[in-house]
């Protein structure tokens, strides 16, 4: 299983936490040989991407990414990107009453479960 997370080091949360709760979220469903990459950006960045990928001009807290090809030679199902807009999630744990972590953690089952649900069609 491959879990990339790529954030700036102003982004506070726990990443081995939220490793350890995606590793179990691909196991409950039966999917060990995977591969996602998880991206942590601004506002800034994640309206320059809704603008590019959706014609969209605004701030959204998550974006997916599906891979196009669906496994690699070695039979690693490459799922895509999930793209989190760190200030987003800060306005959800707060609005929610919840702590970062569990805002960033909703946010990501939502965004691998739009990946997941992609791979299957």
């Amino acid at each position: 299983m491959i879990i990339g997370i790529k954030s700036g080091s102003t982004y506070r949360f726990d990443r081995r936490l939220l490793r350890r709760k995606i590793e179990r979220f691909f196991k409950d469903i039966g999917l060990d040989d995977v591969e996602v990459s998880l991206n942590f950006v601004g506002q800034r960045k994640m309206r320059q991407l809704n603008r590019q990928f959706r014609n969209w001009d605004k701030v959204s807290n998550i974006l997916s990414f599906p891979q196009q090809e669906p496994r690699n030679a070695e039979g690693i199902l490459l799922l895509g990107d999930v793209v989190i807009c760190y200030p987003k999630a800060q306005e959800e744990a707060m609005t929610y009453q919840k702590t970062i972590d569990e805002a960033i953690w909703d946010l990501v089952k939502h965004g691998l479960g739009c990946l997941i649900e992609n791979d299957k069609s």
